[in-house]
């Protein structure tokens, strides 16, 4: 196939350099990794025959188009295609025993055909299903760990950042949080059973991440970011969570390395690294700057060539890479063209390979042979597997007394100031060890006294150390505050309460409203206040006991009618690098608009280039509509966007954005969606419900006709939504904004065509939610001269009726708005641009 002038060219110098021995062996081209990922639906079969001969044409089609490698999925979703004593079978190859070993044939008809064999599992998926239906195994890992429906097997699935657990996210998986030591030690052990017991060359890591920023607030994860003994960074969210898969990496590698040194570990990543660890927890770079892989495979899956952003992002990768592998990712539906010019593109970079996904859409062997791959070729070495110049320590902390794996104990070593924490079974590890001598010391606050243990490592040594602690302590609960803490009506109360001291062997409710029950983790959950409890102060008291002794703590809770109210910025696009996508997806992203909008420009993302509304960077966003048809319109949505997805609102407040509009009229409104999530504001409120939009007092053929919003180029406009007071009209919804706790998402801008086509620029800042006061008559989130203004407008005297139009300063419902109401008013006031407070004239 001819691909443009370079073509010929191209195959003229590779045929330039193959050099033929007297035995008729042909070498040429540098060595590379040339690989294919075969995913779990693409060679299982139920039938042995059948399956045995895919396996035979896969590996064997390989061989004959000069690739050297494959990625062959064998673990997707806690179910597995080989016979293991830890989990079931998938149901891809029939759910039961098939009766052979399937991963056992795979590698020898590799190894048989010179195929280099790396074990492909999915790391923090538990199950999958379209039809959202549970494992028909009842012994699948699912039941015991990730069922959102039953409280005491749901702790390893993901939770929301209200502590609600998320059964289905992300392609229909059910997720598994990473911040779990159990479910690190377990991921472990499922990796080293494959490592131990068969002739793999790899193993290959894909999902090892969280479906998006947002994930996981569930119980465990929160207790123990919230301590200094799992935290010792002192680490926020979002660097928590990352930091917790960058431990279980580095652990997986140890723990492979002790076994195999030769077996080589990937992952396949987010194809940028300047956003994965912020929006998927995935720091890929960092595990190979700290010595946690040997190949890095990010899922580049897109089109472009030299100078593109799939160009840039591959010199990221090479230049953070610490000189560990990079092999660049790229998918069949790029079509052949592009992928043969960035395999170029690749070996000019200096990168060491390629991987396509994936099997049974790759038609391109004849091109791929007679034009990048015309001759076999060695796979890249590896120095630091070759000569290493550094080794690894590791090993297990256990309890002196019963022999039992110690979670979380500090572990640090002399002439370095990484903290390692011990795992769900006690392992810890320390990469790229200097030769040397060190004391290592293991402490917790469980016990009274650290353990120690003189570790002596050589380059490429795996030594291990266990470390045993001693002298238990009884338990001290930490101290619950605030006290009283608070609740509001129709919201689940939960609590995870900590230990300063010792363990707990049972945690017991002393006292407590009907409904709370608090888990084996000290977990506090399962009560959610009534209305008739509002305005309540509720006790509970709580027993922590192990063999040495017990502790109780008691508090009070506070029962609201309502969500107290307090401003919240959104964004104001400060923590992003240019070119960030955050908050705002781009203007084609909406399947609802998609057809109203030309195919370019489609922009949003944070920038520099002009003078934001406050700060150093705004927002740019850029569309053009395909015609001045009155119903075109543009959803600029939040839905699962990077940064702040889909940000819970109060309904009876506001949200105010900046924006500067330099060309053309649209009109403009706001779409929130009734989730009536427990989220607290600002934080993902979910996907699902109703639209209403807010500020638009009908639609013509769909598209919302909000306020008219003029040119005004260089000029910075403030444009506020009353969720209360505003017109409301339907989207998907009744045109009733309203849930059952006052909680909804906001969940687009709607830019409604005028009488222009575009193509528009528009810069947004600083959007923000507000809380109505009740003296906030301008509706800007302050109460000051310019409120008193508007109130001093309605004054009538005692006495006298005020219009209707004037109710609301008539703060004592006596008809009249007179100098007793002027009174009140004065106990709201807050001054310019400092919050009212909602509650101020109760």
């Amino acid at each position: 196939m001819e691909r443009g002038r370079n073509s010929t060219f191209r195959r003229l110098v590779c045929a330039s350099i193959v050099v033929c021995t007297s035995a008729g062996t042909v070498f040429g081209q540098s060595s590379e990794l040339r690989a294919v990922w075969v995913s779990r639906f693409e060679w299982p079969n139920a039938n042995e025959a059948t399956c045995k001969a895919a396996i035979d044409n896969i590996i064997q089609t390989l061989a004959a188009n000069n690739f050297n490698a494959v990625f062959m999925q064998i673990r997707g979703q806690a179910d597995v295609l080989y016979p293991s004593p830890y989990e079931v079978w998938s149901p891809l190859i029939g759910g039961t025993d098939p009766g052979w070993d399937p991963l056992a044939y795979m590698i020898n008809a590799a190894h048989a055909n010179g195929i280099e064999f790396h074990a492909y599992i999915n790391t923090h998926t538990c199950w999958q299903s379209g039809a959202h239906a549970a494992p028909a195994n009842a012994n699948h890992l699912f039941f015991a760990h990730c069922d959102a429906s039953d409280p005491a097997r749901r702790d390893w699935l993901i939770h929301d950042s209200a502590g609600n657990p998320v059964q289905w996210h992300e392609n229909d998986y059910v997720w598994i949080a990473p911040g779990v030591p159990a479910y690190q030690a377990y991921m472990r052990r499922q990796v080293l059973y494959v490592v131990e017991n068969y002739d793999v060359d790899g193993v290959h890591f894909d999902r090892i991440r969280t479906p998006n920023s947002s994930f996981s607030y569930d119980p465990i994860s929160q207790a123990r970011r919230a301590s200094a003994q799992s935290n010792p960074g002192n680490l926020d969210f979002s660097h928590w969570t990352r930091d917790q898969i960058t431990r279980m990496v580095r652990d997986i590698y140890a723990s492979v390395m002790a076994v195999k040194p030769d077996v080589k570990v990937s992952v396949a990543v987010f194809p940028d690294p300047n956003t994965s660890p912020a929006y998927q927890h995935q720091e890929a770079l960092l595990w190979a700057q700290t010595g946690g892989l040997d190949i890095i495979v990010p899922m580049m899956y897109s089109t472009g060539g030299e100078g593109s952003t799939w160009d840039t992002r591959l010199q990221a990768w090479l230049a953070g890479c610490a000189g560990r592998h990079v092999v660049a990712g790229q998918i069949t539906s790029e079509g052949v063209t592009w992928l043969l010019d960035q395999i170029d593109l690749t070996r000019t970079r200096g990168a060491q390979g390629n991987s396509v996904f994936s099997w049974s859409s790759f038609t391109f062997w004849d091109d791929y042979k007679s034009d990048v791959y015309q001759v076999p070729t060695a796979l890249p070495a590896m120095s630091w597997k070759t000569s290493p110049s550094t080794g690894i320590i590791y090993g297990y902390v256990t309890d002196a007394t019963t022999g039992q794996p110690v979670t979380d104990a500090q572990v640090v070593r002399t002439g370095s100031s990484y903290v390692g924490l011990s795992s769900g079974d006690g392992f810890y590890s320390f990469l790229l060890v200097p030769p040397g001598t060190y004391t290592l010391t293991a402490s917790h606050p469980a016990y009274g006294s650290n353990g120690t243990a003189i570790a002596t490592v050589a380059a490429g040594d795996v030594a291990r150390y266990d470390i045993v602690v001693n002298a238990p302590l009884p338990p001290v609960i930490a101290e619950v505050t605030p006290d009283p803490d608070s609740v509001v009506v129709g919201t689940e109360y939960s609590r995870q309460l900590s230990l300063t001291q010792g363990t707990a062997d049972s945690w017991t409710l002393i006292e407590r409203p009907a409904g709370a029950t608090v888990d084996s983790n000290g977990y506090l959950h399962d009560w959610t206040p009534t209305i008739a409890q509002a305005g309540q102060l509720i006790a509970f008291t709580v027993r922590a006991t192990n063999s040495l002794g017990s502790d109780d703590e008691s508090w009070q809770v506070r029962v609201s009618a309502f969500a107290p109210c307090s401003p919240f910025k959104l964004m104001d696009f400060e923590s992003y690098n240019t070119g960030d996508n955050v908050l705002f997806r781009t203007p084609r992203y909406s399947g609802t608009t998609v057809n109203d909008l030309a195919t370019s420009p489609d922009v949003a993302a944070v920038t520099d280039a002009v003078a934001p509304f406050r700060g150093d960077t705004c927002y740019r966003v850029e569309w053009q509509y395909l015609d001045t048809d009155p119903q075109r319109w543009m959803r600029l949505t939040t839905h699962n966007a990077p940064g702040r997805p889909n940000p819970t609102v109060l309904l009876h407040h506001l949200i105010r954005v900046r924006m500067r509009a330099d060309n053309g009229r649209f009109r403009l409104a706001a779409g929130i969606r009734e989730t009536d999530t427990t989220a607290e504001v600002g934080d993902d409120g979910g996907a699902s419900g109703t639209i209403e939009w807010v500020g638009a007092e009908t639609d013509i053929n769909g598209a919302p006709q909000g306020v008219l919003v003029e040119p005004m180029p260089g000029v910075w406009q403030t444009f506020t939504f009353d969720l209360q007071r505003d017109p409301i009209h339907g989207f998907t919804g009744d045109g009733i904004l309203a849930t059952a706790n006052d909680k909804g998402v906001f969940e687009h801008l709607a830019f409604s065509v005028v009488d222009t086509v575009g193509p528009f620029t528009v810069y947004l800042d600083d959007i923000e939610f507000l809380c109505v006061g009740p003296a906030d008559y301008d509706q800007d989130g302050d109460v000051d001269a310019d409120d008193a203004t508007l109130f001093e407008d309605c004054a009538t005297g005692t006495g006298i009726r005020a219009p209707a139009e004037c109710a609301d300063r008539d703060f004592d419902s006596d008809g009249d708005v007179d100098q007793t109401d002027y009174s009140l008013f004065q106990r709201c006031v807050s001054g310019e641009s400092i919050p009212a407070d909602p509650a101020c004239a109760d």
